[in-house]
C-alpha cells in the first residue's frame, strides 16, 4: 500500500516541481538534481552544468568551456585535452594537435607533422624555431636563433653548427660556441661545468663548478659561490648578501632594505622592504606578507594545510580536515568538511559538492543553507525566508505571510494560495475596507445632482 501511494505521487506530481529531494530540490538559484550529483545555475545570462557522477560541467561564459573526467579532460574556444591521449591549441596565427604519437600543426613558418618516434618535424615549438626527428633518438636536430644541433644516438652525441660552433660526447665531455656571445665546456658531466654568457652585454657572467666541492659565478651585479654546494654558500646582489653556513640549518642576509636570519627549523624571519617572511618550529607556523603595487597580500598557514590567506579584497580560511571559510566582497562560503583543501574553480564546482556535508553561503544579499545533500536547506533574505525537510515539509516566511507545504506540494497553503494534490489555487484577496456611511437625507432635500445642503433648524421649531 505504500509503495502504491508513492507511485501515485510521482504520477500526480508535475515535472516543473521546484523541490522533490533527492530527485530535485533547490540551493539559491541553483537547481540540483540527485541529491549532488546535478546541478544548474543561471547568472548574468551564463549557463553552468555540473554532472558530477562524470566529474565533468559546462559553462557558457568566454565562449563555453567543458570540463569532462576533471582534471583528465578540458575544452575551450583556445584550447582543449585529454590527458594522456589528446591535445589542441589554436591561436589566430599558429594551431598544434596531438593524438597519442601522432602530431600536426601551423605556425607562421608553415605546417608540419609526425608520428613519434618514426618521424617529423615541429615549427615555433617549444622554445625552438624547428625541431625534427628520424628514428629518434637515433637521428634528431633542433634550429633557433640560426644555429643547427645535430643529435646521433640522443643524448651522447651532437654537433653545432651555423651561428655556433662545438660538438658533444656525453658524458665525457663537450663544447659550445656563439662567437661573442657564450662559451660554455663540460667535462664528466654533471661533475664539471664552465661557461661565460652575455658577453655581448655589459655584465657577462662567469660560471665554474666542479660538483660538489666548489662552485661559483660572478658577475658586475652578482655573485654566489659555494663549497659542498648547497650547505656553505654566499650570494650577493645588488640588494642583500646571503650567507648559508650550513644550509638549510643557519643563513644571515643583510642589504639597504634586507635584514633575514635562519635557525631551521626553529625560527626565520627575513624582510625585504615592505615584504615579510617568517616561521617557528617549521612546518608548525609559517606567515608570509607581500605587496603588488599598492596591494597587501598576507597568508598563514599551520602544519602547511592550515592556512589564512588576505587577498585583495578577499579571505581565505581552513582547519584541515573540519572547515573552510571564504569572503570576498561582503559575500562568503563555508563548507564542512574540508578534506582537500585546494583552490581551484574546476574543483570547486566539480568536486567539492561531493565531499561537503553542510555549507552556508551568502552572495547578494542572500544567505542559504544547505546539510546532507539537501536533505535540510534554508533560504533567507531580509525577512522572508524558506526551508525545507526533503520533500517531507517546507515552512516558509514570505512578506509577512506565513506558509507551509506537506510533500513537497501535496498539500500546502500560504498567503497567495492553497495547493491540494499539487494543484495550486489562489486565496481570494480579502474584500476593501467599507466606507463610511452617511447620515440619511429626506428625498426632499436632495437635488437632481445629489443630496442637498442642511438649512439650519428654524426658530419654532426649537420652541416646539
Amino acid at each position: 500500500m505504500c509503495r502504491l501511494f508513492f507511485i501515485v505521487l510521482f504520477v500526480l506530481a508535475p515535472c516543473s516541481l521546484f523541490a522533490f529531494w533527492p530527485l530535485s530540490w533547490e540551493l539559491g538559484k541553483e537547481k540540483r538534481f540527485i541529491g549532488p550529483l546535478v546541478s544548474y545555475d543561471e547568472k548574468n545570462n551564463e549557463r553552468h552544468i555540473v554532472f558530477r557522477p562524470l566529474l565533468s560541467s559546462y559553462d557558457s561564459e568566454e565562449g563555453g568551456t567543458v570540463e569532462y573526467l576533471y582534471p583528465l579532460g578540458k575544452v575551450t574556444p583556445e584550447k582543449s585535452y585529454f590527458i594522456p591521449i589528446y591535445k589542441s591549441n589554436t591561436s589566430s596565427d599558429a594551431s598544434d594537435t596531438a593524438f597519442l604519437l601522432f602530431f600536426f600543426g601551423t605556425s607562421p613558418e608553415g605546417s608540419y607533422g609526425g608520428f613519434f618516434p618514426l618521424a617529423g618535424t615541429l615549427k615555433k615549438r617549444f622554445t625552438r624555431d624547428e625541431m625534427g626527428f628520424f628514428l629518434w633518438p637515433l637521428f634528431s636536430y633542433t634550429k633557433n636563433e640560426g644555429a643547427t644541433k645535430t643529435n646521433i644516438a640522443w643524448p651522447f652525441f651532437s654537433i653545432y653548427s651555423g651561428a655556433e660552433e662545438g660538438f658533444k660526447a656525453w658524458p665525457l665531455y663537450g663544447t659550445r660556441q656563439r662567437p661573442g656571445v657564450r662559451h660554455s665546456q663540460f667535462f664528466l658531466w654533471p661533475l664539471g661545468f664552465k661557461e661565460e654568457k652575455n658577453l655581448d652585454t655589459d655584465n657577462p657572467i662567469d660560471t665554474f663548478y666542479f660538483l660538489p666541492f666548489y662552485l661559483s659565478s660572478v658577475s658586475r651585479l652578482h655573485e654566489t659561490r659555494s663549497v659542498f654546494y648547497p650547505f656553505f654558500t654566499y650570494r650577493r646582489t645588488q640588494d642583500k648578501e646571503e650567507w648559508n653556513h650550513p644550509w638549510p640549518f643557519f643563513s644571515t642576509s643583510t642589504g639597504p632594505e634586507t635584514k633575514g636570519f635562519t635557525f631551521f627549523p626553529f625560527y626565520s624571519e627575513e624582510k625585504f622592504g615592505r615584504d615579510r617572511k617568517f616561521y617557528f618550529l617549521w612546518p608548525i607556523y609559517s606567515e608570509k606578507e607581500w605587496y603588488f603595487k599598492e596591494e597587501r597580500y598576507s597568508r598563514k598557514s599551520v602544519l602547511i594545510i592550515n592556512r589564512y590567506i588576505e587577498e585583495e579584497n578577499a579571505t581565505f580560511f581552513n582547519i584541515w580536515p573540519f572547515f573552510e571559510y571564504r569572503e570576498k566582497e561582503g559575500d562568503y562560503l563555508f563548507l564542512f568538511p574540508s578534506v582537500l583543501p585546494f583552490r581551484d574553480r574546476g574543483f570547486d564546482r566539480i568536486v567539492k559538492p561531493l565531499i561537503t556535508i553542510y555549507e552556508q553561503r551568502r552572495e547578494q544579499g542572500v544567505l542559504t543553507s544547505n546539510f546532507l545533500y539537501g536533505f535540510y536547506t534554508r533560504e533567507e533574505q531580509g525577512e522572508n525566508w524558506r526551508m525545507r525537510f526533503a520533500f517531507l515539509l517546507e515552512l516558509s516566511h514570505q512578506d509577512g505571510e506565513p506558509g507551509f507545504e506537506i510533500l513537497s506540494g501535496f498539500f500546502g497553503i500560504d498567503g497567495k494560495r492553497v495547493k491540494v494534490l499539487y494543484i495550486p489555487f489562489d486565496r481570494p484577496a480579502d474584500p476593501p475596507a467599507a466606507a463610511p456611511a452617511h447620515a440619511e437625507t429626506h428625498p426632499a432635500d436632495r437635488t437632481e445632482d445629489g443630496p442637498a445642503l442642511q438649512q439650519p433648524p428654524s426658530p419654532a421649531a426649537d420652541k416646539e
